[in-house]
């Protein structure tokens, strides 16, 4: 069974491409649509990140070669769980393609303990929950949430604008706002942190990643209005 080299891709599938990419070379060779949950209590206290992402039909279709065992074109459930598991231990070097910034920190996030899978008219449909692994009154500071993979390899769709970012438990009170970079404006920001490095400098985490500076994030507070 193969598990997942870089971004989602398995590298036992022969349908999808395998192998490191540097953010300045690589595009996209996996497509998720995501829907990402803040899950809060009524105090205002941040609890947890879920996310549910339905993967793209292609990426979908090679994961039910690889993995439908007894060949009946169905995934059933010991199967799915597999892809799950699968999944869940090989994105943990990549923090789960979920992050969580207060001010110029990430915010620390347990991992999840399952990742669960279905199939669903012809796409994979994963989902999975991070808890809050720090105290975060949401009614004095404020975060900003996203999925986004630094190598470029994964890209991830927010369809519906912040309608992708969904309260749960939080008090009424508390507000969402969505940053979408301009490709431009962002473009030429990574160019700038390129350019920053000396000749025999690799384009690494000094060099700042695209994938990073583009991420639609969802800035999210439950502070009082002045």
């Amino acid at each position: 069974m193969g598990v997942f080299a870089q971004g989602l891709a398995l590298a036992g599938l022969a349908t999808v491409g395998m192998g490191l990419a540097t953010p300045a070379a690589a595009h996209p060779h996996v497509f998720i649509q995501s829907h990402v949950e803040l899950v809060g209590d009524d105090t205002g206290r941040f609890v947890s990140i879920r996310n549910v992402w339905r993967m793209d039909e292609l990426f979908s279709s090679s994961v039910v070669i690889d993995f439908d065992a007894n060949a009946t074109g169905v995934l059933e459930a010991e199967e799915l769980d597999a892809i799950g598991e699968t999944i869940r231990e090989s994105i943990a070097e990549w923090g789960f393609y979920t992050f969580a910034e207060l001010g110029v920190r990430d915010v620390k996030l347990k991992d999840p303990e399952k990742v669960h899978a279905l199939f669903q008219d012809g796409q994979l449909i994963l989902f999975f929950e991070m808890p809050v692994d720090e105290a975060i009154d949401l009614t004095t500071q404020s975060v900003k949430v996203s999925n986004f993979d630094e190598s470029f390899f994964v890209a991830f769709d927010f369809t519906g604008g912040a309608e992708a970012f969904q309260l749960v438990g939080l008090p009424g009170t508390c507000r969402k706002a969505l940053n979408v970079p301009d490709e431009d404006e962002a473009a030429a920001r990574w160019m700038d942190e390129i350019a920053t490095l000396g000749p025999d400098e690799a384009v690494g985490e000094e060099g700042g990643a695209f994938a990073d500076v583009m991420a639609t994030r969802l800035e999210l507070t439950c502070a009082a209005e002045s």
